[in-house]
This record gives C-alpha cells, sequence and structure tokens, in this order.
C-alpha cells in the first residue's frame, strides 16, 4: 500500500488550535493573512509549494479553495493565469482587492467547490493548499474522494495538495479536526489516475503531495 511505503513512522502530535485554524464564521480575512504570515509552519509549506510545484510559464493555475488568495496571488509571477476558486463571497472580494492594490492583472476570482470547480478554461495545474483536508473533516473518504474527482475532473497535468493531513496514527482524537491520513490523500490521487511524484513531510500534519499525469 502507498500508505506503507510512502509514511513516516512516527506519531502525531495535536497542537493547539490557532487563529489560522478556525472556522470562516466570525474570522475576517484580515486575521487570516495576519495569521498565516505568523504561522511557522504555514510559511515553510507555502515556500515548498512555490518552490517545487512543476509550473511553467505559460501554464493556467487554478487554485482552488484561494481563500484570501494568498497562494494564488504569489504564483501569478510564475505562469500565465491563475484562477483562484472559493466558496466564500467575503474572502473572494478581499483578494479581488488585494490583486488590484498590488497591480497583478493576470489572475482573477470567482465562486468555485472542489465538487464543482466552475472552470471553463484548459487547466494545467491545480493547486489544493489548506482546504482539501476540510473536505475529510465534513464527511470523511466518500467526501474527500468526491472532492478529489472534482480536482481531477479539470484535467490538468498535475495536482498539488499543500494540506494538512496525518503521517502517523491518531493515538487520541482532536475535538477541533479530523484530518485525512497522508494515504489515504496519496491513494485517492492514485485511483483518480495521477502518480505520487513528490511527497514532503512539513510538520506531524502538514504535507504537500505532487501527483502528475
Amino acid at each position: 500500500m502507498i500508505l506503507e511505503t510512502l509514511m513516516f513512522q512516527h506519531s502525531q502530535f495535536v497542537v493547539p488550535m490557532t487563529d489560522t485554524e478556525r472556522e470562516y464564521h466570525g474570522y475576517t480575512p484580515m486575521d487570516y493573512d495576519a495569521d498565516s504570515d505568523a504561522d511557522e509552519v504555514y510559511q515553510r509549506c507555502l515556500s515548498y509549494l512555490l518552490t517545487h510545484a512543476p509550473i511553467e510559464r505559460g501554464d493556467t493555475v487554478v487554485d482552488i479553495g484561494t481563500g484570501t488568495g494568498i497562494v494564488a496571488l504569489e504564483l501569478a509571477s510564475k505562469c500565465d493565469h491563475v484562477v483562484g476558486r472559493d466558496i466564500y463571497d467575503e474572502w473572494l472580494r478581499y483578494a479581488r482587492e488585494k490583486a488590484e492594490q498590488r497591480g497583478i492583472e493576470n489572475v482573477s476570482f470567482g465562486h468555485g467547490s472542489f465538487r464543482e470547480p466552475n472552470i471553463d478554461e484548459p487547466v494545467d495545474i491545480v493547486i489544493a493548499s489548506y482546504a482539501l483536508y476540510m473536505a475529510y473533516d465534513e464527511g470523511g473518504e466518500d467526501e474527500l474522494r468526491a472532492a478529489i474527482d472534482g480536482l481531477s475532473s479539470l484535467n490538468s497535468r498535475c495536482v498539488v495538495v499543500a494540506d494538512k493531513m496525518r503521517f502517523g496514527p491518531m493515538h487520541y482524537p482532536n475535538d477541533y479536526e479530523t484530518l485525512p491520513p497522508m494515504g489515504t490523500v496519496a491513494n485517492l490521487l492514485v485511483d483518480a489516475g495521477f502518480s505520487l511524484t513528490d511527497i514532503e513531510i512539513i510538520s506531524e500534519s502538514v504535507g504537500v503531495i505532487i501527483a502528475t499525469r
């Protein structure tokens, strides 16, 4: 099994809940940006994504669960077009404002989800950053499979998952959220027709998976 061959054999520890990890309700986009900037693990994850995602200059990249557009705006200088998708209108408006303030013109933001990305144009790379784990938290493996199938439907050559996931057995429950095992994420990507080309453990509960086809 992919889980057995690719997973580090160490246990998960549960870190205290941070503002970065709170639900969107009652939590502003500005709060999220401030906390993300101060979160060392998040910044390491973002850095690995930006450095290792196989993005080419002429690519169209889709950032699903874009939130405040942190990843989308960082990717803008690396490719032809970035499409950010999220289900929260307030966060999308804030992302658009940030793009306008920075003079970034090759990024567009609109409503879309993992199941229904709402993308009409050809896509080269799909990024799922700090959002895909919510599908597992809400509906277990079935919901996570549906989310990954939605990403697969875009027919990109590569999917990059930079997200929360477990890299070891869960010894005790986390009252805040349930993270998917890395092996489950990896196996579902393979089931969707991808081959795993890179797995990086950022922390015991955050990692990056790069899958291509």
